[in-house]
């Protein structure tokens, strides 16, 4: 072949090339790289935090945990822990997300929250379960509260209330506005003689 029509050939092959590269435009926006507002980021987490004895406080398991070197916390979604507080207490908590700082204890639950309680001392009494939108907290002072409205259950007892203060040491509650449904016993007359 002569190099003329070689030349020719590569120069249409070019032409073509280049006007189906004008044609398609920019490929993919470009990237731009920021400062992450994240720290580390995990799945499927299972933790233990123990006291100053050395006892297990309480476990934790979480689908995802981030941390926010921002606001020092650690954020999570799907919770689920079992918290033992005392020697007379132990609760179990689920919640769609959470919000923790390891340094002061902050506690903060959204997204829908279960706290159920139990008496290790007696079997005999039903668990307190509470549930809600938001719960609030301290791990630390073991105390949570809710400024939102909750619904309380034991056994086949059930009421809500606009807002919910506990001590989770002692297992001691104090609920606000209370409202409670009660429906009595049928009535039967009887004669007396």
């Amino acid at each position: 072949m002569n190099t003329r029509i070689l030349i020719v050939l590569a120069l249409i092959i070019a032409g073509i090339a280049g006007w189906f590269f004008q044609q398609q435009g920019d490929i993919a926006p470009p990237v731009s790289i920021g400062a992450s507002d994240v720290d580390y980021e995990a799945t499927d987490i299972k933790a233990v935090q123990t006291n100053e004895q050395g006892d297990t406080e309480y476990e934790l398991n979480a689908d995802s945990l981030t941390h926010n070197p921002v606001t020092n916390q650690d954020e999570m979604s799907g919770i689920t822990m079992n918290w033992e507080p005392s020697d007379e207490q132990r609760y179990r908590i689920q919640a769609g997300s959470a919000a923790i700082n390891q340094q002061t204890g902050e506690l903060r639950l959204s997204g829908g929250f279960t706290l159920i309680s139990e008496e290790k001392a007696d079997a005999d009494i039903a668990p307190i379960k509470v549930i809600g939108q938001t719960l609030k907290g301290n791990t630390k002072s073991r105390q949570v509260y809710s400024d939102e409205p909750v619904k309380v259950e034991q056994g086949m007892n059930r009421f809500q209330a606009s807002s919910m203060k506990a001590n989770l040491e002692t297992g001691e509650y104090e609920f606000g506005q209370v409202a409670v449904s009660f429906t009595p016993a049928e009535r039967k007359d009887k004669a007396l003689f």
